[in-house]
């Protein structure tokens, strides 16, 4: 819940063909309810896709706050990582930790994986590979409960993307930089939250549940 000192609507800027534009033009409208999952390959992979949870962490919160009571709660959100020792994501307000989830690094086994915890909203890497071999029962799932899904890349540039989300870098650099440290990774390598400028802007693209499942971990 760290980010809700840091972090408010306000906080964020979602530009479209380098104009701004208002969140709802580019993201789904956050519930409570909302179960958002970032799938990756590599367990630092996923600080490409930092802002975007951040921002819909943010969003959650907002919507809690306008149930008016005090509270002390933290969004279903989950990574999937293709390893057996998941870094924690903390410091994006993935908590507690067993919401790290190790799988295997295949297609199957991940979107079994986020099946079984009801992700609605899945983020993948942007490295399509062929069409996944998956059980019929599997992808009925995913097709019946997930309603968005979104491309991200390693470094946070897309070619092409669809929108971009920009966050104040003095808000988020240390949340960078200590998850940074604890992979083990160069950060230029995985995120521009390095380089110079006073936001770090992270590139997105909306795509539909095939493509997303011929970008899951293992299936190239």
């Amino acid at each position: 819940m760290h980010t809700t000192h840091e972090l408010s609507a306000a906080s964020f800027e979602y530009r479209r063909d380098g104009r701004s534009v208002a969140r709802s033009d580019v993201l789904p409208s956050i519930a409570v309810e909302d179960r958002l999952g970032v799938v990756m390959a590599d367990p630092a992979d996923g600080l490409g896709a930092g802002n975007f949870v951040l921002s819909c962490v943010t969003a959650f919160y907002d919507r809690l706050r306008e149930q008016g009571e005090e509270f002390f709660e933290y969004p279903d959100y989950y990574t999937f990582q293709a390893t057996a020792d998941p870094l924690d994501y903390l410091e994006f307000d993935v908590w507690p930790d067993h919401k790290n989830v190790p799988v295997h690094a295949d297609p199957e086994s991940v979107l079994r994986a986020v099946n079984d915890r009801a992700v609605n909203v899945l983020l993948v890497p942007a490295t399509p590979g062929p069409a996944p071999d998956l059980e019929d029962v599997t992808r009925r799932s995913a097709e019946r409960r997930i309603d968005a899904c979104y491309q991200y890349a390693l470094d946070g540039l897309l070619e092409a993307p669809d929108f971009a989300i920009d966050v104040p870098r003095t808000a988020v650099r240390d949340w960078y930089r200590d998850t940074v440290d604890a992979a083990g990774v160069e950060p230029l390598s995985y995120t521009p939250s390095a380089a110079d400028g006073a936001s770090v802007s992270q590139q997105f693209r909306a795509v539909d549940l095939e493509t997303a499942l011929r970008c899951l971990p293992g299936g190239g």
